[in-house]
């Protein structure tokens, strides 16, 4: 699902993007290994790669998640953003034999956010680059916490 390789050679970068903020950039790419396509977040030092299944769990969850990552209080969770007036940068799909994903880079009133969208689930997660900060620095495992509920926080296919 999750891969922490640093064999850089053995991948191809497919996408690339950047998520800036007030306090941080970070670098998000679709990259192609030999395990399949894999979306990288890359902030400082900190590197995390997840294929479409990792993601298709990441979009259900409530950004609060991303205040654990950071170890405070994620300020994006306590608003509501629309997608009306966002500006894409950048938009590529991951799909495997479980999942497919929508991730696009969009500039919104509020800064850049990066969506990522599981158009069969009909969830979506929207996160600017504070919260992609804290998901970088992450261990693969939380995607396993993730799937705990496999289709979503609903227990069921949607």
């Amino acid at each position: 699902m999750t891969e922490d390789t640093d064999a850089e050679h053995y991948l191809e970068v497919a996408e690339e993007t950047e998520i800036c903020g007030d306090d941080a950039t970070v670098t998000v790419r679709r990259i192609r290994t030999p395990k399949g396509e894999r979306l990288e977040v890359r902030a400082g030092d900190d590197v995390l790669r997840a294929d479409a299944l990792g993601l298709e769990s990441l979009s259900w969850q409530d950004l609060d998640v991303f205040g654990d990552f950071l170890g405070h209080e994620y300020d994006l969770a306590t608003r509501s953003e629309s997608a009306a007036d966002d500006d894409v940068d950048c938009e590529f799909t991951l799909s495997n034999e479980y999942a497919d994903i929508v991730v696009r880079s969009v500039e919104s009133p509020d800064g850049d956010r990066l969506v990522i969208e599981a158009p069969k689930k009909h969830f979506s997660v929207r996160v600017d680059a504070e919260g992609l900060t804290g998901l970088a620095a992450q261990d693969t495992s939380i995607f396993s916490e993730f799937l705990e509920t496999p289709h979503g926080p609903g227990g069921h296919a949607h």
